[in-house]
């Protein structure tokens, strides 16, 4: 149990570890691309080494095994004593995945045990590869000095490591016999591989880093020295020195960690500033209408000013909400990778736009929409390797994940090589449960059809595997794309492939809405999924099976007035607007626009709870309270009152 004093430090100790479990993670999958990367074998074996050190520092005695037995697989690898294969790498990656659920466990308390067969099994692929006889004869010889002076729990670890972890000790409880004993056989070169040690060793500045005053004081002895003597010290040193500090240095004072509550307050602030800028334009507006003097010019020239500065702090702190998406976009490769090896497939994933940035708050939420569709692209779309090759194709397959921006909003695509969707089948089991009724299925289009496939419990397997068959998850993925005012697309070709588009807005906390009225109450419609407003008067509307639509350049787009959807009575039809609302286009009547408006978006609260059609409320400049139209929301209860779906 950690104890209260130590927790600050195991927090610490926590999002190091999530780091260097990650780094691993990466790598591992790396190398079995290229296995003899030793840039990548050093890396790990460092981070691995890393986890084990910090977890002995707070107790954590079961991450410390674990981790040691898959450090010494590591370290075998790196001095080419094994080679790795995909036992090793299963093996290590469970070692990665038992740290990472221990983690959790230990913060809350709980007892956490050696997991035993895991340990077994690294130990055994470990002996897979045995020393030599001058390895074995210098080892019988350290064990003992280690025996002799309590330090037996470093029997079996590398001689330069061994050294490393008894000079960091206090110079009083430094054994000196057995250092000098380490040191003669690194010196003699009897050491194995310890020309290779240097470079592995030298990446790892932070524990030379920590004396900065130390080494000012060797700096300065140099430089007093008399001229005559040897500057062969001063210059073996400089090269040392210089390039390792600056780049800590820098690191440190660029990184800040801030709890996310702290962000979250300030952006609430930011929000409440935007709301009473818009209002206090809003009054300036009236002021400049009924007063003309100098003095109005110069509050013109202020509020031109504080607009610009409010605009600007709202930008900077949204930033601050912005993630890379790299950090939901690297959790996949491993999903792929052991995915593929369970179907006995062979399949590349492809990560492109690693670097665009999305608000944290849908980036958390996005991560079990985007597994459901990287597995199904994976188990349904991508063909086993011998159909691929009769196919013509490649026996590896493709599954392209990428991000970039349009405009102001974000898109992730989720594309695969694979056989596509099979329209005709998937009408064909939509109908055997019942999901669609035969009328309905002869008007739907081939667009309408492939969205069947986020119909919860819908599902084309023929049974229920490990993966997939159960017909949960789809669903999922539309439940989240819609609660963050995203939208979703389908394109698929038989024998080609099929490709997935998410849309969503940079920021989920300030929008710029469309302000309307129906029946006299004035509303806000998101601009993003606005497409098109035409007025009441050039509007084409027609009846089709007895609804409206409205005929748009020969296309027909379903029609809701948005008076009756929201039980407020008919109202007068002043303008059509066109929305995107989910995959397909819906025209909304309403009575009049008011421009659009910059707003915050606020939720309704626990006493009203969520409202199907309303996402939440805002303030406008002059004061009234606005409710924020959820168009998809709507479009639902209209289907579902209407027997559409």
């Amino acid at each position: 149990m950690i104890s209260d004093d130590m927790r600050d430090i195991f927090n610490e100790f926590v999002v190091e570890a999530e780091d260097n479990l990650q780094k691993v993670e990466e790598n591992l999958l790396e190398l079995e691309k290229d296995p003899q990367n030793e840039e990548l074998l050093n890396a790990t074996f460092r981070a691995m080494h890393t986890l084990k050190g910090g977890a002995g520092f707070l107790g954590l005695n079961a991450i410390v095994e674990v981790a040691h037995a898959a450090e010494d697989v590591l370290g075998k690898l790196r001095s080419g004593e094994l080679t790795l294969t995909p036992d090793i790498n299963d093996a290590i990656l469970e070692a990665v995945d038992f740290i990472r659920s221990a983690l959790p466990r230990y913060e809350a308390g709980e007892e956490v045990e050696t997991p035993q067969e895991l340990v077994k099994k690294l130990r055994e692929l470990e002996q897979g590869g045995a020393p030599s006889a001058q390895e074995k004869k210098e080892e019988s010889g350290i064990d003992e000095l280690l025996d002799k002076y309590g330090f037996g729990h470093l029997k079996g670890r590398p001689i330069e490591d061994i050294l490393e972890e008894l000079i960091l000790l206090p110079p009083d409880e430094r054994p000196v016999e057995l250092i000098e004993e380490l040191d003669r056989i690194v010196a003699s070169g009897e050491a194995p591989k310890a020309e290779e040690k240097p470079p592995e060793e030298a990446p790892q500045p932070e524990e030379t880093a920590i004396e900065p005053a130390e080494e000012v004081a060797k700096e300065e002895e140099v430089k007093e020295e008399p001229k005559e003597e040897p500057r062969q010290e001063q210059t073996k040193a400089e090269p040392k020195a210089e390039p390792k500090k600056p780049p800590i240095k820098t690191e440190g004072e660029k990184v800040l960690r801030i709890d996310v509550s702290k962000i979250e307050d300030l952006m609430n602030l930011v929000g409440e500033l935007v709301l009473e800028r818009n209002r206090l334009l809003r009054v300036f507006q009236k002021l400049y209408e009924e007063y003309q003097s100098k003095t109005v010019d110069e509050f013109e020239t202020v509020m031109s000013s504080l607009d610009r500065i409010v605009g600007d702090l709202q930008l900077a702190v949204m930033k601050t909400r912005m993630q890379p998406v790299k950090r939901l976009f690297q959790k996949f490769p491993r999903v792929v990778r052991d995915l593929a090896r369970m179907l006995g497939k062979e399949v590349e994933l492809v990560l492109e736009g690693e670097d665009a940035e999305m608000d944290k708050t849908v980036l958390e939420k996005l991560e079990e929409p985007l597994i459901h569709l990287i597995r199904n692209a994976v188990d349904h779309g991508i063909e086993p390797p011998d159909e691929r090759e009769r196919l013509g194709k490649p026996r590896k397959g493709t599954v392209k994940l990428s991000a970039y921006y349009h405009g102001d909003r974000i898109f992730i695509e989720i594309a695969d090589d694979g056989r596509g969707i099979d329209v005709e089948k998937v009408k064909k089991k939509a109908l055997e449960k019942g999901i669609i009724s035969p009328d309905r299925a002869e008007k739907m289009t081939e667009k309408d059809i492939l969205f069947l496939i986020f119909h919860p419990g819908f599902s084309t397997a023929e049974g229920v595997s490990q993966v997939s068959g159960r017909g949960v998850g789809m669903d999922v993925v539309m439940n989240t794309v819609s609660a963050f005012r995203g939208t979703i697309d389908i394109d698929t070709e038989q024998g080609k492939g099929t490709r997935i588009t998410l849309s969503f807005p940079l920021t989920v906390g300030i929008i710029r809405s469309l302000l309307v009225s129906v029946n006299g109450r004035l509303f806000a419609i998101p601009i993003y999924s606005v497409l098109e407003i035409i007025q009441g008067e050039d509007a084409q509307i027609t009846t089709v099976s007895g609804k409206e639509v409205l005929i748009l350049r020969e296309l027909t787009i379903p029609l809701i007035n948005l008076g009756e959807a929201l039980e407020m009575g008919g109202g007068n039809v002043g303008y059509v607007i066109v929305s995107q609302v989910g995959s397909q286009k819906v025209a909304f009547t309403v009575e009049d626009l008011f421009g659009d408006e910059e707003v915050v978006v606020k939720p309704l609260g626990k006493i009203i709870g969520e409202v199907q059609g309303i996402s939440g409320a805002t303030i406008t400049g002059d004061g009234k309270v606005v409710l924020i139209l959820d168009l998809d929301g709507i479009l639902k209860r209209e289907m579902r009152t209407l027997s559409l779906v």
